[in-house]
């Protein structure tokens, strides 16, 4: 049993040693597995892109690492065996605090979205079957879940899942070091240790790539920003995005989702209509533009703000009702619309407490649609 752990110690050694000798400046190809992917070794599962369950791999020999909980990070670490080839891999892909729906995205892609994709990297600078060997020393085959003989509160953000010689099982643990501590003679914990430190050994260069790209990348965005306020370094910072209509943001801010006829939309009409119904024929807006967003002024040039809650004031006019959304969408029945000038128009409207309500319009630029509402 010494002699085990001795050569499953030097093969880890040796993986280090490999680690180490790379270097800060070699660079890891990979592929990104973009929503367009054929891609038969993953599926959709609860909202998130996943490599499918181990139950349905072909290979003779396969043994992950899962982890889930680390922040902003979800990754897979996967060796597999098939008719006597080793092959490995590395998937790495963001996590989101809080998940981002961007409706015309889950439109496109059929409700199969997500911010970010998994990056994969070939594990092609490690034997394999060495490091197999080192798992098995270290009793994957054998171990049990954390719970079952750690009492304490903790996290379980690593799966370790393996299908060897037919068998199939998968357990769970957390970072062993509070319970090495604790209970140091007790070899489970090691045995989760020196499983982390062999994979970790092999990724934690790709995975330190990946995050000094993104650390460039904002570092980046950062010299390319204005920013108009930023009183501190958390919390919200109001800058100028210098994409333009290409921004996500001016995306948000011309959507137009609701202005649709849908179902509470015509709740809202027959409830006005206890004061007022529509006119038989569809008011005449003329030359009137039909969808406004508020305009800011900033150094003599004009700019639409997206608010990071994207409560954003939207305003829309069709020929029968006058929308407004906010935090929430409100209709007014349009009673009608007059032009008092060459740009000037006047419109009265009946909102839902039956209150009627006149103002006017002044195309201040009606080449590009610009407006003081009175």
């Amino acid at each position: 049993m010494k002699n085990q752990i001795f050569i499953g110690a030097l093969i880890l050694g040796i993986l280090l040693s490999l680690n180490f000798c790379y270097g800060q400046e070699k660079r890891y190809p990979f592929e990104e597995i973009s929503l367009n992917c054929e891609c038969p070794d993953f599926e959709w599962k609860n909202m998130h892109r996943e490599l499918k369950n181990i139950s349905q791999s072909a290979n003779d020999l396969e043994i992950r690492l899962d982890m889930h909980a680390k922040w902003h990070n979800r990754t897979t670490t996967l060796i597999t065996r098939n008719k006597g080839k080793y092959e490995g891999a590395y998937y790495h892909k963001r996590t989101e605090s809080f998940l981002t729906l961007e409706k015309d995205s889950l439109i496109k892609y059929k409700g199969k979205w997500e911010k970010y994709n998994f990056k994969k990297f070939k594990l092609e600078h490690v034997n394999l079957d060495s490091i197999v060997e080192v798992l098995l020393s270290q009793q994957i085959k054998t171990l049990p879940n954390q719970n079952e003989i750690y009492n304490k509160g903790f996290m379980t953000p690593f799966t370790i899942s393996y299908k060897i010689d037919g068998e199939m099982r998968s357990f769970h643990f957390g970072h062993p070091d509070d319970p090495m501590r604790e209970y140091p003679d007790e070899p489970v914990y090691r045995h989760y240790d020196a499983i982390l430190k062999t994979f970790f050994a092999i990724t934690d260069p790709m995975y330190r790539q990946i995050w000094n790209d993104i650390k460039l990348q904002n570092e980046k965005e950062q010299r390319d920003t204005i920013f108009l306020r930023k009183p501190n370094s958390d919390g919200h910072s109001v800058y100028i995005d210098k994409a333009g209509r290409a921004s996500p943001y001016f995306t948000i801010l011309k959507n137009l989702d609701y202005t649709y006829a849908d179902e509470q939309y015509n709740l809202d009409i027959k409830a006005l209509w206890k004061f007022r119904k529509p006119a038989l024929k569809p008011v005449n807006l003329g030359k009137l533009p039909r969808n406004w967003v508020p305009l800011h002024m900033y150094k003599g040039k004009y700019y639409v703000y997206s608010p990071s809650n994207r409560t954003q004031l939207k305003i829309s006019l069709n020929d029968s009702t006058l929308i407004s959304k906010g935090m929430e969408r409100s209709l007014d029945i349009i009673d009608n619309v007059h032009q008092k000038g060459e740009n000037v128009y006047e419109v009265m409207t009946t909102d839902y407490q039956g209150q009627i309500r006149l103002f006017k319009i002044h195309l201040i630029d009606k080449y590009r649609g610009i407006a003081v509402f009175e």
